[in-house]
């Protein structure tokens, strides 16, 4: 199951052919912040039966998008707590780095959203694995070297467009033990379950999508 704001239930849309290919249920929300989904998380993962989460969230939260300024640190201890969640079910777990942005199209006035990103994503990146999950790094494939979303892969600096989709979906499916790190061929891929019903196949960690993270977890 994903399970996120409008990035995820655009990925669901825009690469329905992939997630249908890998049995992959999308749960994207438009606009939720990451403590909205923490409403949600258990119940979406009780209602599909998934014994895999990929969480990506948390873009919302730097938006402001419940009207109050969340911390950095308050962010990545929402999304510990989802992932905290999965473990405690016994469903593994992955979460994908905050999409890079060079500001929040909606809430322009936020201030240094670039930091505020790179601050989430590398509390991600050292700690993911100490609440059983596996980090995933979109943001250093989508990022041009000033931090923000390259032009070709957005729509308005912070969503994704179908090519941006396409660009991180190899990375995605080799963290989750789909294909072979950097194939893109996903018609030659055989399916495997991520389901209702299966685990998730093969969860090899790839050298590509992990950062110093060993341990198998299992949560825009």
């Amino acid at each position: 199951m994903f399970i996120g704001d409008s990035i995820t239930e655009a990925w669901g849309f825009h690469r329905a052919a992939t997630f249908a290919a890998h049995d992959l249920i999308p749960r994207g929300g438009s606009g939720q912040t990451a403590r909205w989904i923490t409403m949600r998380f258990r119940r979406d993962l009780e209602e599909t039966g998934a014994q895999g989460v990929h969480l990506l969230c948390g873009v919302n939260d730097i938006g402001r998008n419940e009207g109050v300024f969340v911390p950095a640190d308050e962010i990545a201890r929402t999304l510990a707590s989802m992932l905290d969640e999965a473990r405690t079910m016994g469903v593994k777990a992955w979460v994908g780095s905050i999409m890079p942005a060079a500001r929040i199209p909606w809430n322009p006035a936020v201030p240094d959203a670039p930091a505020m990103i790179a601050a989430v994503n590398a509390w991600l990146r050292d700690h993911a694995h100490e609440h059983g999950a596996t980090f995933i790094d979109y943001h250093a494939v989508l990022a041009d070297q000033s931090g923000a979303l390259r032009r070709a892969y957005t729509t308005d600096g912070l969503h994704l467009s179908p090519a941006g989709y396409k660009a991180i979906e190899p990375l995605m499916l080799s963290a989750l033990g789909r294909v072979p790190a950097g194939e893109q061929d996903l018609v030659a891929e055989t399916p495997r379950r991520f389901g209702t019903r299966h685990l998730a196949g093969a969860l090899a960690a790839s050298a590509l999508a992990v950062a110093g993270c060993a341990l198998w977890l299992t949560r825009r």
